[in-house]
């Protein structure tokens, strides 16, 4: 894969300097990547330091690889696993133990760390651009500042200058920007497989950020000080005194007492810099990347899910086994990178079914309470438990429940929300803000903040510096339940009605149609059309519409509601489940909370237009150009498009004559022949961020259409001509008596008026 993100070409093998790696480089085909491996163990287990350190840019390089070149392409090497058991395959197995947490490749940069004057250079060139700027403009900052690498002649920054662990995690971070492959429309993705890359960023994870023991207790322990940097003359003062990544953090819980501690105590040390290496690569190249690019990357956002979803197991962990400070501000300290990519692609996601796996992220990141084993039962969780445990988390991230759900709504009230995949998508959103006081703490936040009450001081202070620095210091805090937002909010309420009316009038159609189709004989299903068109869903998935819809129009309710009620959303949450929903009392009971809802609506003067209910589409394309229907045969479909190609390459111009031409031939090809001009109509998203689309129209020339042909019918009418020509010696007559009555009819049309030349600019939406 050539990707323009990287600046440089990948290495060639004349590149590689190294007398260990040139024998095995120098003719790929001959040595395996299982000989390739058992090649530098060897050499990691033999040779001295100062050899390794000669070869160990070079083997970071091999695995890796640089720019668009994937070295030994770690996405690509594929392993089953079920039920968490890996089953062994030779080279992704042998891969996987190499580059584990307890492999040689960590073997080897324990070794190098032991000299803390041992360091590698990444220049600001060897990188993508958009990292490149982002590195540079955090000068004197976070953890880069002490490890800037400045030019012999300048105080300006061209690189890195990191020892030898943080050099692999780097570039192993890096790969994940390389990630392309986009199993969700893969046909052939099998969800057992998965690969070498994803293994080990799993396995990192949990061996660097432990969840039952603290990050100082990882093996070996290491004694010798690695912090230090290269001291240089031209680093400032200030610069040299930044060893870690940040000075200041608060910790969660000793904001619920009165004995708050003093925030400007050293967290990084010795013990634990290894776990936040980690855990700072990984979100600060995953996330802040991803910021710079309009195109997401289906794996990586994968990966990110799980980052999400161990931080949240590794903080909770501290609430019970308090043996690690680094798990009490792990959180705090990404949370707003977090929210500043889920904030960025909820405005820039693609419009397609692929939304589903950001919205995961997103509702995987709010609800850190899935995530804690004394709080399986979320119906168990009492108003007591949710402020104790949870409040300073709902604080530090107001604006993930706020503002998120805000363009969340505003992006689904621009989608056909009728379909199995999107009203699934819409029932899980909003089951999760009908979770048991959730809302009802985040309005007594934003009262709290709304009022600045003088006891409430310090939870204020701690919601501003979380606005500030996730949104910059011209940020406006707007409410959840704002009169703005509330429109948004009544107008997906009014669009789920709707999309329920649409779904049972379907439903009842398909149900119909089956009846009808069940109780007649096979010469009727032959020789008589369908009454009602193909469905676009089988029944069970209609039902399951159904239901999701039905679902998601309570919640709806309960959440437009919430802002003036004082009980909580459910008392009982397992009440408002799916199966619950399904039954006619419950169903009668929805639509008298609907209906009144809707006059509540109108009495206050939205002036809404109530147009019939229609399937909408999320892309408009020429008819002629869809799949193949489920009464058309597939090899005819793409002969009808080749004829018309083929027919409009060579007579276009004749066909654009003959529609617009006063002759009576050509009055006889618009009526036989020519299709007219129509118009088609494309969505896409605005440009100003607002989530709303603009609709596009386009102008379709007449042409020439030979879709007709794929019809199963039109083909059963022809076997039946060919049939009757075989038996009877005399139907070739009267076929040719049929044709010239027809014509001589398209002639009579033309003459009367009934087939004038076609307008291109009087085309209207039907």
């Amino acid at each position: 894969m050539n990707s323009p993100i990287f600046c440089y070409p990948p290495v060639t093998n004349a590149t590689l300097s190294s007398t260990l790696l040139a024998p095995v480089d120098s003719n790929k085909s001959c040595y395996s990547l299982i000989e390739r491996i058992r090649v530098i163990t060897s050499y990691i287990d033999d040779a001295d330091e100062r050899d390794l350190y000669n070869i160990f840019v070079d083997i970071i390089f091999d695995i890796f690889g640089r720019g668009a070149d994937k070295g030994w392409a770690l996405d690509k090497l594929k392993t089953r696993v079920y039920d968490d058991q890996k089953y062994i395959c030779l080279e992704p197995d042998s891969a996987f133990h190499f580059l584990s947490s307890s492999g040689h490749i960590f073997k080897l940069c324990y070794k190098l760390l032991s000299n803390n004057l041992v360091k590698f250079n990444i220049y600001f060139s060897d990188l993508p651009v958009e990292l490149r700027q982002k590195i540079d403009r955090s000068f004197g900052q976070s953890y880069y500042g002490s490890r800037f690498l400045y030019h012999a002649d300048s105080n300006s920054p061209i690189g890195l200058n990191l020892n030898s662990f943080e050099y692999y995690m780097f570039h192993f971070a890096i790969y994940g920007l390389k990630l392309t492959s986009d199993e969700i429309f893969n046909d052939n993705y099998d969800a057992n497989e998965q690969s070498v890359y994803k293994l080990l960023c799993l396995e990192y994870l949990k061996f660097f950020l432990p969840l039952d023991n603290s990050a100082s207790m990882i093996l070996p322990q290491i004694q010798f000080n690695v912090l230090s940097p290269i001291p240089n003359q031209n680093q400032n003062t200030s610069t040299r005194k930044l060893l870690n990544f940040i000075k200041k953090d608060v910790a969660s819980n000793d904001l619920l007492t009165d004995k708050m501690l003093s925030s400007s105590w050293m967290l990084t040390s010795e013990a634990t810099w290894r776990s936040e290496v980690v855990a700072f690569f990984f979100a600060d190249i995953w996330l802040k990347y991803n910021l710079f690019s309009n195109v997401p990357c289906i794996d990586l956002t994968k990966l990110i899910r799980c980052f999400i979803k161990h931080l949240h197991l590794y903080t909770n962990r501290a609430k019970y086994l308090p043996v690690d400070n680094l798990k009490l501000i792990l959180m705090s300290r990404h949370g707003i990178q977090i929210y500043q990519y889920l904030s960025y692609y909820m405005v820039n996601w693609p419009q397609d079914f692929s939304f589903r796996l950001l919205l995961e992220n997103w509702l995987c990141y709010i609800q850190p309470w899935r995530y804690d084993d004394l709080s399986k039962q979320q119906c168990s969780i009492t108003e007591l438990e949710m402020n104790d445990k949870w409040r300073i988390f709902v604080i530090r991230n107001l604006l993930c429940y706020t503002k998120l759900f805000y363009l969340a709504i505003k992006r689904f009230s621009c989608i056909d929300v009728c379909s199995p995949r999107y009203s699934i998508m819409v029932y899980r959103m909003l089951k999760v803000f009908t979770h048991p006081y959730l809302l009802k703490m985040v309005l007594d936040i934003e009262n709290m903040y709304i009022s600045n009450q003088p006891q409430k001081k310090k939870w204020n202070t701690l919601l501003t510096e979380c606005l500030l620095e996730a949104e910059g210091p011209l940020f406006k805090y707007e409410l959840m339940f704002s009169e703005e937002r509330n429109y948004e909010y009544k107008l997906f309420y009014l669009k789920l009605q709707k999309s329920l009316d649409h779904v049972t009038v379907e439903l009842r159609r398909f149900q119909e149609d089956q009846v009808d189709r069940n109780n007649s004989s096979m010469l009727e299903l032959i020789l008589t059309p369908r009454k009602n068109k193909i469905s676009d869903y089988t029944l069970n998935e209609w039902t399951d519409i159904q239901t999701n819809l039905k679902s998601s129009l309570i919640f709806m309710e309960q959440i437009i509601n919430v802002n003036v009620t004082t009980t909580p959303i459910m008392a009982d949450f397992s009440a408002w489940s799916i199966s619950s929903v399904s039954g006619n009392n419950t169903t009668s009971s929805i639509f008298n909370k609907s209906h009144s809802l809707l006059q509540s609506f109108e009495r206050n003067k939205m002036n809404l237009s109530f147009k019939p209910v229609t399937h909408a589409k999320e892309w408009e394309i020429d008819p002629d150009y869809l799949e193949a229907l489920s009464y058309e045969n597939y090899f005819l479909v793409n002969l009808s498009k080749f004829l018309r190609n083929t027919v409009e390459l060579y007579f276009n111009s004749n066909i654009l004559r003959l529609s617009t031409e006063n002759s009576i031939f050509a009055g006889i090809m618009r009526q036989a022949l020519i299709r007219k001009p129509i118009k088609i109509f494309s969505y896409e998203p605005r440009n100003d961020g607002s989530g709303k689309r603009v609709r596009t129209p386009k102008i379709l020339p007449p042409t020439i259409s030979f879709r007709w042909m794929a019809s199963y019918f039109t083909i059963f009418w022809i076997l039946v001509l060919l049939i009757f020509t075989l038996v009877f010696n005399n139907i070739g007559f009267w076929i040719g008596l049929f044709f010239a009555f027809y014509i001589i009819y398209l002639c009579l049309k033309y003459l009367i008026g009934y087939a004038p030349p076609f307008k291109w600019d009087n085309i209207h939406e039907d």
